[in-house]
């Protein structure tokens, strides 16, 4: 119960350690159900009924399958929306780079220090903060700082006058893309689904033990294979659930494309 509670302990072991150690729990499940059932209700009692139970089994069975669908592709949509707000946020830093370009001397070289600044601390802070699931805010301070700058700019013409207004957009449009990425670094899943999952995949599990089947073994081996099956998928969303997070994590590499370009050599003013 306790990874229910605190699913974010999923994300400090690797993902194939962490789907190793579920699927064999859900075996063992499987067979514990199966060996205790057997003991109570003989084999040959259950398989009277195997048609009521395999026509519940099979609703029950439909009904997880339904459940495990939404939640992957909930998570999916999550995971996609998260990396898309990367890229955007990325080029939008490229954006204010090259409006900037537009201004001359001190203020031109002053703001795109501070782009580059909030480029860098993306990637060496925020973004391994966003991995370890806790939020940083230092990029912010030079968002805020490069806002005050370019409203209080003085305009000689008219240009001036535009790029001013045109950076002032780009920044709005970056502050509300930092957001999205900043929202979408929270976790995904609710806890109260992975309680119904969990429960969920155990009673499906648990529901299979009362099919009467002959051998043993093939029962057993049925069950497990259920319970891997299962396994794999939960794997898949909790791969997907913390974008940000795990070994699966949406990369920062749009911002290193982005950083390098502006740290790159410039045209002389």
């Amino acid at each position: 119960m306790r990874f229910v509670m605190h699913p974010d302990m999923a994300y400090q072991y690797p993902i194939w350690w962490l789907g190793l150690a579920i699927a064999a729990l859900g075996v063992i499940l499987a067979v514990l159900v199966e060996l205790s059932v057997r003991a109570v209700v003989p084999v040959e009692f259950r398989r009277e009924h195997n048609d009521v139970a395999a026509a519940m089994f099979s609703i029950i069975g439909v009904t997880y399958a339904v459940l495990l669908a939404f939640v992957v592709m909930l998570a999916l949509e999550g995971y996609n929306r998260a990396k898309a707000a990367s890229y955007a946020e990325a080029a939008l830093v490229l954006d204010v780079s090259d409006t900037a370009m537009g201004f001359a001397g001190p203020a031109r070289a002053a703001m795109e220090d501070d782009i580059a600044n909030y480029a860098r601390a993306v990637i060496t802070v925020e973004w391994p903060a966003q991995a370890e699931g806790r939020r940083s805010d230092l990029a912010g301070t030079y968002l805020n700082a490069l806002d005050r700058m370019v409203v209080g700019l003085k305009r000689s013409t008219s240009a001036e006058s535009n790029i001013q207004a045109q950076l002032l957009v780009s920044l709005a449009r970056l502050r509300d893309a930092r957001q999205e990425r900043v929202l979408a670094a929270e976790a995904i899943i609710p806890a109260i689904v992975w309680v119904v999952l969990l429960l969920g995949g155990g009673l499906t599990i648990a529901f299979a033990s009362f099919l009467g089947v002959r051998s043993l073994a093939m029962h057993l081996a049925m069950s497990s294979a259920l319970a891997v099956s299962g396994a794999l998928v939960l794997i898949l969303v909790v791969a997907l659930a913390n974008p940000f997070r795990g070994d699966l994590r949406v990369s920062a590499a749009p911002f290193e494309h982005a950083l390098a370009q502006i740290a790159g050599p410039k045209m002389p003013p």
